[in-house]
């Protein structure tokens, strides 16, 4: 593969372990300062505020990522077809999949923004959110909608940035946005007194900025896949390649944040604490998941290069040692909150009621998170591999159909918060071991095609 940029990082070939933690940290390091957008906000929220305004931040996070959750998928898909054109060194087909996706994203998330923001009061009504907090849960998600637009111009560059190998910039535009965004949130919040809105002012103007910054370093010449404003355009041939990767997980994505919201249906109903509790303990879970998707994303853009490539067995090794580094990621954040969980909880709300649900929470759930690696960093290989269709299914059947059936029976028969939490190390498990094995098949199938097909060379 070619590359006219010295960020870019190429990994069809060489040695693993190096090249593949020197792409991922920075993913990583980029998905923390991406959680500060959501997790600022709560937290000062949590302790300049009080708890319904915190519950209505909360509430709102599963309604923001179904508006989001289509096109984040679709950007998966662009990831998929731009590094197999990048590892089969077709610069035109990967500047073709930026442009289309770019311009089909943006459309898309204007459409997003006046649908959900004459929407909002009677989705929020629908999902049984308390009256308390529904006033301030409208005028957050209202505001937040306007970062839509951006937000998917945002994934959509960064995706096709990271195709490229070059996880560096994305990585650099979230941190400066990342630390922006604390300084807006103290201003809006502290200073100027804004309350929620001020919350979603400040991440709405820093995902502005990080789709502007973005934008101009994708637009540099010295990029194999460049942006031009001159060539944004929808390519039909293309745009159905990359949807036919994308709007699989894209659907997924929206019917397992679907399947949350209906499991926050069922948090709804134990009250205005246990509501908080639960927006507390997502956001302090969320330091463990955006690491894993980070891995997730590693894969797609290593396996994705292979592909087009052809070197499968590489395929093989690569995913492994993405697993294997992701494991250890999250055995080390997890064991950090579970030495210290109080601690932790505290950063992001002071009621000491709110605190105690949490804490339990999360001592159920956190110690089997090592699972999670597994099913993330597999399903973005199958992905990738080409069977887009296949790994929705077998997601959404674990994390949705399955989830949902013991959550209606574990709640249903204890009544407690604590079953509501159960239902996920559970569907882990289940949806980690379903990976493992279709991957493992996929593997054969791709090592039997090169050596029936003449090409002993790409199992080698």
């Amino acid at each position: 593969m070619q590359g006219h940029n010295n960020k870019t990082i190429d990994m069809t070939q060489g040695p693993l372990l190096k090249p593949l933690i020197l792409f991922i940290l920075p993913i990583v390091g980029g998905s923390v300062f991406q959680q500060l957008y959501n997790t600022v906000d709560f937290l000062f929220v949590g302790n300049f505020l009080d708890k319904t305004a915190a519950a209505a931040v909360g509430s709102s996070s599963n309604l923001i990522a179904i508006t989001v959750g289509l096109f984040t998928g679709i950007s998966v898909g662009c990831s998929v077809v731009a590094a197999n054109a990048i590892g089969a060194n077709d610069e035109y087909m990967a500047r073709k999949v930026l442009h289309t996706s770019v311009t089909f994203g943006i459309i898309g998330g204007i459409v997003i923004l006046v649908l959900g923001f004459f929407g909002v009061p009677s989705i929020l009504r629908l999902l049984n959110t308390p009256e308390s907090v529904l006033p301030q849960a409208i005028q957050y998600i209202r505001i937040y909608l306007f970062s839509i637009p951006m937000l998917v111009f945002y994934n959509m560059v960064s995706g096709c940035l990271r195709a490229e190998g070059d996880s560096r910039s994305p990585f650099i535009v979230l941190a400066v946005c990342g630390l922006l965004n604390v300084v807006f949130d103290a201003l809006f919040i502290v200073v100027m007194g804004l309350g929620v809105a001020g919350a979603a002012i400040a991440t709405t103007v820093t995902q502005s900025l990080s789709a502007l910054f973005v934008g101009v370093l994708a637009s540099r010449k010295d990029r194999m896949v460049r942006l031009n404003i001159k060539e944004l355009g929808i390519d039909s041939g293309t745009l159905w390649r990359i949807l036919g990767i994308g709007l699989p997980t894209g659907i997924q994505t929206i019917v397992i944040t679907l399947s949350n919201v209906i499991v926050q249906y069922f948090i709804n109903g134990y009250g205005d604490t246990a509501v908080a509790a639960f927006a507390t303990y997502f956001k302090v879970e969320n330091l463990n998941w955006l690491s894993i998707v980070a891995f997730g994303q590693a894969a797609v853009t290593f396996v994705g290069q292979n592909m087009g490539a052809g070197h499968y067995r590489r395929i093989l090794k690569g995913t492994i040692t993405i697993v294997a580094l992701g494991i250890a990621s999250v055995v080390c954040i997890s064991g950090l909150v579970l030495l210290f969980p109080n601690t932790v909880f505290r950063w992001f709300m002071k009621d000491p009621d709110v605190i105690e649900i949490a804490v339990k929470l999360a001592m159920i759930a956190f110690p089997f998170y090592f699972i999670y690696p597994v099913l993330e960093v597999l399903s973005g290989a199958v992905r990738a591999i080409g069977r887009s269709v296949l790994s929705m299914v077998i997601v959404i059947f674990n994390m949705c159909v399955l989830r949902i059936a013991l959550l209606a029976m574990f709640s249903g028969t204890f009544h407690t918060v604590e079953s509501v939490v159960v239902v996920y190390p559970i569907t882990w498990a289940t949806c980690a071991v379903t990976f493992i094995f279709i991957f493992a098949r996929l593997m054969v199938a791709l090592k039997d095609h090169a050596m029936h097909n003449g090409h002993p060379e790409y199992w080698s």
